[in-house]
């Protein structure tokens, strides 16, 4: 219980909350450092990243990216559904290696055309 709240703290701490652009909302947008570092936090208390979407910010105000960066770029976005038979133990840690990989990319978009770059993780 202690590291979820560890999460949960480090998250409001450090993120912003979507409920700029969704109201009622009670996700949180992550710069890229900080999604990196819930993950490991995520992993201390072994819960799943089932997805994320990947957010900018336009006029200082967040926005998903693909709605600002074009359409092409919605597969941004990423989901790790679990596979028959896959083990939970396997399971976590793909959804680890899929959120890594996620945030790397969208980064790198987001780099590349520069602009900024937020995540928001879907959990169990």
């Amino acid at each position: 219980m202690e590291n979820t709240l560890s999460y949960l703290n480090f998250i409001k701490e450090k993120g912003r909350p979507l409920s700029e652009i969704n109201p009622g909302s009670d996700e949180i947008a992550l710069a890229v450092d900080d999604a990196l570092q819930a993950i490991e936090l995520l992993k201390d208390i072994q819960t799943a990243i089932l997805g994320g979407d990947i957010l900018s910010e336009d006029s200082g105000e967040l926005i998903y990216a693909y709605q600002l960066w074009g359409e092409e770029y919605h597969y941004l976005n990423w989901y790790c559904d679990r596979i028959d038979n896959e083990s939970e133990d396997d399971y976590l840690k793909r959804s680890y290696i899929l959120a890594q990989e996620g945030i790397t990319n969208a980064h790198a978009t987001a780099e590349k055309l520069k602009k900024k770059c937020y995540i928001v993780f879907v959990t169990e």
